[in-house]
């Protein structure tokens, strides 16, 4: 009986785990289309519309390979860099996308760029009051992104 019920599980068990790679091969190719991209892009036309701003729209540029982040802004080249291996789920890549578009938001001159730097330098990114609020705003707003 013993045996049994371990062929069982092993069974049992080998095809739930088929079905969640297939699961997620599917979620992540999905029909050839660029989720990711498309979900950025949504995501930052609802910011727009919630909190408009008088500058040019910031660019979206998903980047394949590793970084310790999730994205950045870069003030330089108005650009939303989002690392696609570090938000690797929708809720990932619609937190991301606010975050950096409330930096985006607030950082609208280039003395507000060398004012997150110097902050960075005398608080570290933990404690950096730009990144407490933009971390806040993808908190809350994602949660009302994917509920609505």
């Amino acid at each position: 009986m013993d045996t049994f019920f371990m062929y069982y599980f092993i069974i049992v068990g080998g095809l739930f785990l088929l079905n969640l790679i297939y699961k997620i091969i599917r979620f992540i190719k999905s029909d050839g289309e660029d989720w990711q991209f498309q979900s950025a892009h949504e995501v930052l036309e609802w910011c727009l519309e919630l909190y408009p701003i008088r500058k040019q729209k910031p660019l979206i540029t998903l980047v394949e390979g590793t970084s310790d982040l999730g994205g950045e802004y870069s003030f330089d080249t108005n650009t939303i860099i989002i690392y696609r291996s570090n938000n690797v789920l929708l809720r990932d890549v619609v937190k991301t996308c606010i975050h950096e578009y409330f930096h985006y938001y607030l950082i609208t001159s280039q003395t507000k760029n060398n004012l997150y730097k110097r902050q960075l330098e005398v608080y570290g990114y933990e404690n950096h009051p730009q990144e407490i609020l933009c971390n806040t705003m993808g908190e809350t707003l994602t949660k009302l992104y994917l509920n609505k």
